[in-house]
Parts: C-alpha cells; structure tokens; sequence
C-alpha cells in the first residue's frame, strides 16, 4: 500500500455529525478545504441534517454523504458508513468529535479496515464513565487522535493510557485571506447598528450560549463596571442557544435592572468575520476551554481578545500586548480588564490587535494546520521516512 501511496492522493473520508453552526464544526471545514489536493482526496460523510457549512465544502467540489438524519442512533448510519468505507476503498478514515469517532471504529468491524484518525477538541471526556469505557475498550482500533490543546492531550493520555504515544497535538487555524470589500462593508454596517444609546465600545462573545462558555460571569463582570464606563459599552453574544433555561435566564438578567439596553443575544451568522472586525475587543468568559477557534478567528483581523485563563489561552492571549488574560470564574478581574478596554484609546487597541495579527497569521493559517495534520497521516500510513 506505501508504495501506491507515495505515487497516488490518499483517499480520506472525513466524518463528523453535522455541518451545523458550531466551533467544531468550523475547524473541520478549515481542514478539508485547507488539505492539498494533489496530496488527499477527500470526501465527507454527516448524520444529522445540519448544513450551515455546507456550501464552503461544495465551494471546493467536496462530496458530501449523507448516513442518516436521526443521529448516530439512527441503524442505517453504521451500515451505510461501512458500505461507505468499502466501496470508496479508502485510506483513512478521520472522525471529529466523540460519537463520530465511536462510530468510525465500529463501522470498521464489519469488513475493511482503513487507518483510523480520531480528532478530540474539548475536555469533556472525564465528564461519561461511559465514553471513558468506550474510548479504552477502541482504543486499539485508533492509530492515532490528534488534539488542538495541550491540556487536552494530557486528559486522554491519563484517562486513556492506551493512546499514549498516539496523541498529537495540532493547533486550529483560520482559513481567511485578507477580508472582501464586501465583508468590510458588512462589518461598517454591523457596528452601526449594535452600539446602543451613546455607546462607543463593542464587545462580543462569538459561542454557542452554555454553562461551559460561562455567561453568567460576563453579566456578574458587567454589573460591576463602574456607570460612566457601562455608558460607553455595548456587549453582544453571538451564537446558538444550546440550553433553553441558561438562555431565558440570561435574557431575564440583561433585560432588567443595571443591564438593561447594554447586552444583546444574537442568532448565528454567516458573516462571522464581519461581526469580528467590528468588535472593539473579543470576550471569552468560558470556565473551561481546550483552544477555542474565536480566539483565532478574532486576532487574525486585529481584534484584541479578553479571555479567562484556560486551556491553552496564554499560548495565544498575551496579556498586555494582544488582550488581557484574567482569573476563571472571577468577575472582578473581569470587570477590571473591560473597564481597561474602554479606557484604552482607539490607537492602542489598534495596536494590540496588529500585534495579534501578526502572531496567528504566522503561526495558526489554515495552511499550518493542514501540513501538521498532513504529517500525522504521513505518519500513520508508514510514509513518514519516505516524505
């Protein structure tokens, strides 16, 4: 097989749940559409029928499969993937995110069995003794997991000892060029029509609205702020409402009281990038992050980021010269560092995100990211020596 693979494209067959408006979801369109061509050939395989991406992957000719429209519960995936798997006769197989992975190992069972890239972006593996269980019991059918955080490698090495070795880490990365006039234009108009009242600042949360992203100490934070510097200050949360309750209850807080008029839920959009550059600051808020893409996606076009200290933030978020990095769960030091942003003039907040923009387009391109997941595949395959 090495050596038919050194002359022709290796065949992989993504597979993840949806192509819905998530995180995930955002970084393995990065992937596919950044992997070269003359080196992979890919194809895309989904469960749920959610297509929030999928004209970016039909914009690069990518064929895209349909398993099923029930979920990973749904009989006729398995079968399909397998068949899938078969006929395609493909090379690899590289799942995102814990029931795809699942999948992928089981599909194999049933004949053929291609190389196996499992793709883990979050830490909620310590959270089922179930998954646990699963993830050893497969353990042995997975050549390799590929993660974007380092605190994220250390979990499944601990909890999943079985993988060691096998784990490598791959940072995110942005897909973007340098933003259309047309993005620009939909920035400008974006910004004039958030800021509320005699507002000058616009910061925003880009997320799914979860405990996990932590909204509660974003509105805590907010109550603090000082009244002359909440004038100057509009906040928007960008994003799906995962959790019903956690939304009404958000709602409820912004809608009465000190917040009233100075924080905004908004739906998902398309023109993400557009909401990026005309925010005056990023915030992250979460309690627990591995490497979240917004980070990324927020100082690839010089938007300075506030973010509480986890995962693998300060890898990225350098207090004081790209944003501010604060204590989790601490609305104090949350408040501090917005009331900083407001405080700070245009020109420095300029700066900071030039200096952000400097270090992700090096370092977190989408280019980066291909060739770092290209070398584990070189790796799994046995075509590492031969590249």
């Amino acid at each position: 097989m090495t050596e038919r693979l050194d002359e022709q494209a290796i065949r992989v067959l993504y597979l993840i749940d949806s192509l819905a408006s998530g995180g995930g979801q955002r970084q393995f369109v990065t992937l596919v559409n950044a992997i070269d061509r003359s080196k992979v050939t890919p194809e895309v395989a989904i469960y749920h029928p959610l297509h929030h991406f999928r004209p970016e992957l039909e914009h690069t000719s990518t064929p895209v499969h349909q398993l099923g429209t029930r979920g990973g519960r749904d009989p006729r995936v398995i079968a399909r993937l397998a068949l899938l798997i078969r006929r395609g006769r493909c090379d690899l197989v590289h799942s995102r995110l814990k029931t795809s992975g699942v999948l992928a190992r089981v599909a194999t069972l049933l004949g053929r069995r291609p190389r196996i890239v499992l793709s883990e972006g979050g830490l909620n593996l310590g959270q089922s003794r179930w998954r646990i269980a699963a993830e050893n019991a497969l353990a042995s059918r997975a050549d390799a997991m590929i993660v974007n955080a380092e605190v994220i490698q250390r979990q499944v090495e601990k909890l999943v000892p079985a993988l060691k070795g096998r784990v490598h880490l791959v940072p995110n990365g942005v897909g973007w060029g340098d933003p259309s006039a047309e993005t620009t234009r939909a920035a400008r108009e974006f910004r004039a029509h958030h800021p509320s009242g005699g507002a000058d600042v616009l910061l925003g949360v880009v997320a799914r609205l979860n405990r996990v992203k932590n909204p509660h100490l974003l509105l805590d934070a907010m109550e603090l702020v000082p009244e002359h510097v909440l004038r100057r200050l509009t906040v928007v949360w960008i994003g799906a409402w995962n959790d019903a309750e956690l939304a009404e209850s958000v709602r409820c807080r912004a809608d009465s009281g000190k917040l009233h008029g100075y924080f905004l839920l908004l739906p998902p959009t398309r023109h993400i990038r557009a909401a990026y550059m005309a925010l005056d600051a990023l915030v992250l808020s979460s309690s627990s992050e591995g490497a979240p893409n917004a980070v990324l996606e927020a100082l690839w076009d010089g938007t300075p980021v506030v973010a509480t200290d986890v995962g693998d933030i300060r890898a990225v978020v350098r207090s004081g010269e790209n944003g501010w990095v604060v204590t989790p769960d601490d609305p104090d030091a949350l408040a501090a560092a917005i009331v900083d942003v407001v405080s700070a003039s245009a020109d420095r907040r300029d700066e900071m995100g030039r200096v952000g923009s400097v270090l992700v387009r090096r370092d977190y391109s989408s280019a980066r990211l291909a060739d770092r997941t290209m070398a584990v595949y070189r790796r799994v395959l046995g075509l590492e020596s031969r590249s």
